[in-house]
């Protein structure tokens, strides 16, 4: 039996509605068990360019919001001028909104494989585990280059690496 996946254009936009962190709080206090914070879309009916983003951790009732003025733009400008630095911190990958390690990340096949949340770890999971991936074009761009299947890092396509990337993957899944 083919195992089949067919892209039909998610961008990596359609994750960053929740995306798992550790709690900047309880890490700070040097907690022996990490607790999950979320950062989430405050107002999902605008633009993700325009949202305004808030970091919440229900163990610890740690509260933060983005400002108003402080969009994603401005968010993405400084994690870019600070990512090379960050992403060998003991932390790992940050998120670009807060800059706070990412809470589904685990070394995989000498690179860092991640995940914003379990949706996404799914994606990940489908495309890997499957033989035939298939793309299909956008009704109104037609053939592009914009989804995240095709943006994925060609480590993570290798049929050598199938096996362990999807090891890992249920890994970051009992973190769930």
């Amino acid at each position: 039996m083919v195992i089949r996946f067919r892209d039909y254009g998610k961008r990596f936009a359609d994750f960053e509605q929740e995306i798992l962190v550790r709690c900047p709080q309880f890490d700070a206090y040097g907690g022996l068990r990490l607790r999950i914070a979320k950062v989430l879309t405050v107002n999902s009916e605008q633009s993700s360019l325009s949202s305004i983003k808030r970091i919440t951790c229900q163990h610890c009732s740690y509260t933060k919001q983005q400002s108003k003025d402080g969009n994603r733009k401005a968010a993405l400008l400084l994690w870019q001028n600070h990512y090379r630095n960050k992403r060998n911190s003991r932390y790992g990958i940050l998120e670009q909104f807060f800059g706070l390690p990412l809470w589904l990340q685990i070394s995989c096949c000498g690179q860092v494989l991640w995940a914003y949340n379990e949706a996404h770890l799914n994606f990940l999971e489908s495309y890997v585990q499957s033989r035939l991936r298939e793309r299909l074009p956008d009704d109104s761009l037609g053939w592009h280059n914009g989804s995240l299947a095709s943006r994925l890092p060609r480590w993570i396509k290798l049929t050598q690496h199938r096996e362990k990337v999807l090891q890992k993957i249920q890994q970051l899944k009992h973190r769930l």
